[in-house]
């Protein structure tokens, strides 16, 4: 915790959870789920063949992967299950993928 303008306020440290698994250590880990986070509306097929662009830690039960469609982008989240779950969301342009990406990975918006 640290303390600006006399408010204490978590260090992004303190809002990562350890990973589940052994970590190869090859990917960022998401924050945690905010509280007050937005929710995304997710579907379960994506808009087409994808190239993934970049992903979290795959150590993880949940992990991200921000994908592109034909030049649209969108989320892919994976919930390591027997069987694996999978869900996409999004069907934006380059600019605001990032924005939902990192917020995303600031567990601002799930």
């Amino acid at each position: 915790m640290t303390a600006v303008d006399g408010e204490l306020r978590p260090l992004a440290r303190d809002l990562v959870e350890p990973p589940e698994w052994d970590c190869p250590g090859i990917s960022v880990h998401p924050g945690r789920a905010l509280r007050n986070r937005e929710r995304l509306n997710w579907q379960d097929q994506p808009r087409g063949r994808y190239r993934v662009v970049e992903h979290t830690c795959c150590c993880q039960a949940v992990f991200y992967e921000l994908i592109c469609v034909g030049g649209i982008y969108q989320v892919h989240k994976v919930i390591q299950s027997d069987p694996p779950e999978h869900a996409y969301t999004g069907g934006w342009r380059n600019d605001e993928a990032r924005h939902w990406w990192m917020r995303i990975l600031m567990g601002s918006a799930r």
